[in-house]
């Protein structure tokens, strides 16, 4: 009798639900990496705009440089995988009004998948000929 309890409690723990995660890629010259104030190495991952007339500075976010991987064979490309059901914060910096002013910081927080749309959206442009 003691053992079936103590084999009850063990497959309860087990049958934890796993976290599903998505996979977002983007280029290496996206990613600016950089030591955090207490001495983490970590990535800032920028996200180009995807209106051509938004002229405003690029959103980016913050990813530990754990989290990313390369593609094989040299590619160009990097990749992560993040929590599908979780949020991002989004960060932008804002341009004085006035010469001398101070540059501000813009924040919102994105669901992930959310994040994997804008920050995969080159692959809805069309591709151009004769481009290198």
């Amino acid at each position: 009798m003691e053992n079936q309890e103590i084999n009850e409690v063990t497959t309860q723990e087990t049958e934890q639900k796993a976290v599903e995660t998505i996979k977002i890629t983007f280029s290496r010259k996206l990613a600016k990496p950089f030591t955090s104030k207490g001495g983490k190495e970590m990535v800032a991952i920028s996200i180009p705009n995807q209106d051509a007339e938004d002229k405003r500075s690029w959103e980016e976010f913050v990813l530990p440089i754990q989290m990313l991987h390369s593609d094989h064979y040299g590619s160009k490309t990097l990749w992560a995988k993040i929590p599908e059901d979780g949020s991002t914060t989004l960060t932008r910096s804002i341009k004085p009004a006035e010469d001398g002013g101070s540059w501000t910081r813009e924040e919102r927080t994105v669901d992930n998948k959310t994040l994997k749309s804008m920050v995969e959206a080159y692959k809805l442009k069309p591709k151009t000929q004769g481009a290198r």
